[in-house]
C-alpha cells in the first residue's frame, strides 16, 4: 500500500490483489484511529508515492515483516494457534458471515471473482452456528 491508497476521510483503502486487481476496502473508526496513530509515529517521507508501512530504517515492509508482527502480537495476546495475515483474513470472512453479512458483499470485499470461493466461509459459519444452537438451546434447558 502506498500513502495515496489511503483515504482517511472516506474510510477507504484502495487495495490490489492477485493480478493487480483493484478493489476498495472500507474500515471503521478503530482502524481510522490506528492509521492516524501510525502516521503520527511513522516518520520518514510522507509523499503520496511512499509506502504506508515502513521499517525503522525507512524501507518498505516486506511480507515477512508483517507476518512476524502479526505472529508476535498473537503470542502477546495469548493466542496459541498459528496466526498469520491470511488466517486473519479467514477469521474476518467467517465472522462477517456469522454477524449477518451476505456472501455477495463478502465476495466483493475479499476481491474474489467467483462467489463459490466464499461459500467455504458460509459453511464454516454454519457449523459454528449449529454447535452454538445445540449448546445454548433454550428448549434443551427446560426443566420438567
Amino acid at each position: 500500500l502506498k500513502l495515496r491508497d489511503i483515504n482517511l476521510s472516506r474510510h477507504e483503502i484502495r487495495a490490489r490483489g492477485k493480478g493487480e486487481k483493484e478493489r476498495i476496502v472500507f474500515f471503521g473508526r478503530r482502524v481510522l484511529e490506528a492509521l492516524k496513530k501510525w502516521l503520527s509515529v511513522r516518520g520518514g517521507i510522507l509523499t503520496v508515492d511512499e509506502p504506508l508501512f515502513i521499517t525503522q530504517d525507512g524501507l518498505p515492509m516486506k511480507d515477512r515483516h508483517i507476518e512476524r508482527i502479526v505472529s508476535k502480537a498473537a503470542k502477546k495476546a495469548g493466542i496459541t494457534k498459528r496466526v498469520s495475515p491470511h488466517t486473519l483474513r479467514h477469521t474476518f470472512a467467517t465472522l462477517f458471515i456469522k454477524n449477518g453479512g451476505d456472501v455477495f458483499t463478502l465476495q466483493r470485499l475479499l476481491g474474489h471473482s467467483d462467489v463459490s470461493t466464499c461459500m467455504i466461509y458460509v459453511n464454516m459459519a454454519g457449523r459454528d452456528l449449529k454447535e452454538s444452537a445445540l449448546r445454548f438451546s433454550p428448549i434443551d434447558r427446560l426443566y420438567y
